[in-house]
């Protein structure tokens, strides 16, 4: 019995097919086994454990830097969040003032971009220096939040408290309980403690 030209036409196609997912399976599985190669990026997928040096993390929105995270060595966690050693974030205010912060290690969740630092946190502004044992900075609403205690030094004044929130963008702060600031410019000894806000 005789086939028709087509019936090889038909068993080629289904071969050449057939071929190309067997190699697309196989590049799939080269390109796993160097994955960890690969130096960190923003939002790139990496296996729990993996470790990284110096990685660098950016937003950006219309061509402007918002912020910058960096930091000695990460390591990628079961949860997906980046255990960071001796990060450093930068935040850009809106007239490009640099605002850095500073800790032992931090948090970095890449889905929701937010940072939670711990130990030894500090953040520089101008001439104000701002101390905590812990920050959150939450890309969402765009502010640093320290839910526990606070020093703040500046030029002239110091203040502490508990519970600060700074939102970025407009610079304004707000702090939640046990407010206490000291002014040398004012008479001798003079401080005022206001108490907890509502």
């Amino acid at each position: 019995m005789k086939q028709a030209p087509w019936t090889w036409i038909k068993w080629a196609c289904l071969g050449l097919a057939a071929g190309s997912v067997a190699a697309a399976a196989w590049m799939m599985w080269r390109a796993q086994d160097n994955h960890l190669d690969i130096p960190a990026k923003a939002g790139q997928a990496r296996k729990p454990g993996a470790h990284v040096d110096k990685p660098l993390i950016v937003e950006r929105e219309a061509g402007r830097t918002l912020w910058r995270l960096r930091a000695a060595r990460a390591e990628q966690q079961l949860s997906g969040a980046m255990h960071l050693i001796e990060p450093e974030l930068e935040l850009f205010t809106e007239q490009g003032e640099r605002v850095p912060v500073t800790g032992r290690e931090a948090w970095f969740e890449p889905l929701t971009r937010r940072v939670r630092f711990r130990g030894h946190v500090r953040v520089h502004y101008r001439d104000w220096l701002l101390k905590s044992e812990e920050l959150r900075y939450e890309h969402a609403k765009d502010v640093l939040v320290i839910p526990g205690a606070f020093r703040l030094q500046g030029a002239h004044t110091r203040a502490r408290g508990r519970g600060l929130t700074l939102w970025r963008g407009s610079q304004r702060l707000r702090v939640a309980h046990g407010v206490w600031v000291e002014d040398d410019r004012t008479p001798k000894g003079a401080a005022a403690a206001l108490g907890d806000l509502p």
